[in-house]
């Protein structure tokens, strides 16, 4: 990786779990389990994921945009799922550098990056919840949490930097919940007190069982190394 951290101390210490980052149109994803955690996909299979006691790291490369929108064409975000199913309770730690910069792989967008709570019906209907930080041209970076729904493939809200903004530095907590239609999300700098995100409603359509998990979101030019740990699933 292009930046060194202090959660990778050695190579022996980790399970690597990496695709094929030369040819990712050509190799054919292939999920694989990690134990605590859930099913890695990786649709690029440009990424790797760096598993360790009860952390997680996952390495996104500067290369492409990687993101979970349908609504631009992007949905090849690197992500760990399990199968949830009714009301559920996500919570995990993040941490990690998030250090966009002001240049973007994808045309028209800024530099991004996010480290998010997920749940899926499928790629065109998902809701993230995001430690991020936007950053725009000549601008300073911008920590925020967001918190966003896609239906059908279109995006119902952009979640906006002001809505929850977040420290630059130091671990954040998500947690996301679903209670029957709405989906709930909530950020906190301790894990003991929570500050509640505007609840997102879904269709009824949408079914009991949805995937969940965690997911690295990118359009920035350098590489992105987020961390998860203390994930908790509850009902």
């Amino acid at each position: 990786m292009k930046y060194a951290t202090p959660y990778l101390l050695t190579v022996a210490c980790l399970i690597c779990l990496c695709g094929n980052a030369q040819q990712p149109s050509e190799t054919k994803e292939v999920p694989r389990k990690l134990p605590g955690w859930g099913t890695a996909l990786d649709p690029d299979n440009d990424c790797k994921f760096f598993l360790a006691k009860d952390s997680l790291l996952i390495s996104v490369p500067g290369a492409r945009p990687h993101d979970l929108a349908a609504d631009i064409g992007v949905i090849n975000a690197p992500r760990v799922l399990q199968e949830v199913h009714g009301d559920f309770t996500l919570q995990v730690k993040v941490e990690g550098r998030f250090t966009p910069g002001d240049e973007s792989t994808k045309a028209g967008r800024t530099g991004y990056n996010g480290a998010a709570l997920i749940a899926m019906a499928d790629s065109n209907n998902v809701v993230t919840l995001a430690r991020a930080v936007l950053q725009h041209s000549g601008e300073e970076a911008q920590p925020y949490a967001n918190f966003e729904i896609r239906v059908g493939g279109e995006l119902q809200r952009l979640g906006m930097t002001g809505d929850y903004p977040l420290p630059k530095d130091g671990p954040v907590f998500l947690r996301l919940e679903r209670r029957g239609n709405k989906f709930l999300g909530a950020a906190s700098t301790d894990g003991v007190n929570w500050n509640v995100l505007e609840p997102k409603e879904i269709p009824s359509s949408w079914p009991a069982k949805l995937q969940a998990g965690v997911a690295a979101i990118s359009t920035s030019k350098e590489e992105f190394n987020p961390r998860f740990s203390k994930l908790q699933t509850l009902k």
